[in-house]
């Protein structure tokens, strides 16, 4: 008579043990808990792309070991039309001066040398897909929480 084994869920456990190690990640897979800083440290020419939320994200090439590109989200301080030559802002250690070809030519954006967000990867829309977040725009110094998470 219909005991465990001849009912309906011995034929779908099977499949429910894979569900769950997809939908669950183990502990050791999120080994990314830090970031690496010499991936945001780079004398190549890097991508800017201004962001739908008026910050610059700027896309840094790769290291050799990691596969996604490492992003970081800057403040943009000022943004003014055309290559500007002199700006006197520039010579802050506070400031990035940044030159995109955008849409109507090129921009010139004065942004926040720290950035207020640090990720890895990067979605449609420029914004990385994993995100740290530096409240004190200081830098890479260990104070980065995931974003989502105070600790």
């Amino acid at each position: 008579m219909g005991g465990f084994r001849d009912g309906p869920l011995i034929g779908k456990i099977p499949w429910v043990v894979p569900l769950l190690l997809w939908a669950i990640p183990l502990p050791s897979w999120a080994c990314d808990s830090q970031l690496n800083p010499q991936a945001f440290q780079s004398n190549i020419p890097n991508q800017s792309d201004f962001l739908p939320n008026g910050m610059m994200a700027i896309r840094y090439a790769g290291t050799g070991e990691e596969i996604s590109p490492h992003v970081s989200v800057h403040r943009v301080m000022m943004t003014l039309p055309g290559r500007q030559l002199m700006i006197p802002e520039a010579q802050n250690p506070e400031y990035l001066v940044v030159e995109v070809d955008g849409t109507i030519g090129w921009m010139t954006y004065l942004v926040a040398a720290h950035a207020l967000f640090y990720g890895m990867g990067q979605d449609g829309l420029g914004f990385p897909e994993r995100m740290w977040v530096d409240p004190e725009e200081d830098g890479l110094n260990g104070n980065e929480h995931l974003n989502g998470r105070s600790d």
